[in-house]
């Protein structure tokens, strides 16, 4: 699927922006592939169980129906113990996705679906190779560079992040056909109970972005723009703005056309 079917009109520019003021990309991500990565690698291969055709096969099945849409190479999932709801991507040459144990048996296959794409965009568009060199960076710049400096390139970053996850919104919400599977799954994840999230009003909870909004101090902004996740308000809030925008209806038609 062409991404100008579900990318955020924003996107490209904040990653424009956000990039002007990266350095030293390529030595931080040889670094945490040579190192970091390394490190990680044991743990998760001896605390986790793998996606595979004889494990939970649903899991693997939903996985590569994304992954034939996506034209992506094979993604790796590794399930933990959690009692949280919880799917993220991580990596960079050779990302994999952690889904908790939790999330497949509270989740339908649908919600799972929304889910898994989400994670399968942002590794396809690069959007976790840059979160994963991203976070290494700031780790780094803490030991060298001043606090305000930091500040200004994290800021610069969250706000494309924010608006990539919007758009693994949209992506998600194509590849599982509904957007009520959608919200619910976002939902889910806000309150990690599927019983409380069946009892929220979604008109309500959307009014709740227009109250965020409207939070307009320095504190306020400052506060929100710290936060490299959008807020959940604004994601079901873009999720059906998007839903029922011309370029949304088209594709989505085309995918049911298929």
């Amino acid at each position: 699927m062409d991404r100008k079917y579900f990318i955020h009109v924003q996107q490209d520019e904040a990653y424009r922006q956000y990039q002007d003021g990266v350095m030293f990309q390529e030595d931080i991500e040889k670094v945490y592939e040579e190192i970091d990565c390394k490190f990680k690698m044991p743990d998760l291969l001896g605390k986790t169980v793998c996606v595979s055709e004889r494990q939970f096969q649903e899991v693997h099945k939903i996985l590569h129906e994304i992954l034939s849409d996506a034209r992506t190479g094979n993604v790796p999932i590794y399930v933990y113990e959690d009692y949280y709801y919880g799917a993220e991507s991580y990596g960079i040459e050779h990302p994999w996705i952690e889904l908790s144990a939790k999330t497949i048996q509270d989740f339908t296959d649908s919600e799972l679906k929304f889910v898994l794409a989400r994670e399968i965009y942002k590794i396809a568009d690069d959007v976790t190779r840059q979160r994963t060199m991203m976070e290494e960076r700031f780790k780094a710049m803490r030991k060298i560079m001043p606090d305000k400096i930091e500040e200004v390139s994290r800021l610069s970053f969250y706000h494309w992040y924010r608006l990539a996850n919007f758009s693994a919104d949209n992506y998600g919400y194509l590849m599982c056909g509904s957007v009520k599977t959608a919200v619910n799954a976002i939902l889910k994840m806000v309150l990690n109970s599927v019983m409380l999230a069946e009892q929220v009003d979604i008109k309500e909870f959307i009014g709740q972005a227009s109250e965020i909004n409207r939070l307009d101090d320095v504190v306020s902004n400052y506060t929100k723009a710290d936060e490299s996740m959008p807020y959940a308000p604004h994601r079901v809030q873009n999720l059906l703005a998007y839903a029922v925008s011309g370029r949304g209806m088209e594709i989505k038609e085309r995918m049911e056309g298929r």
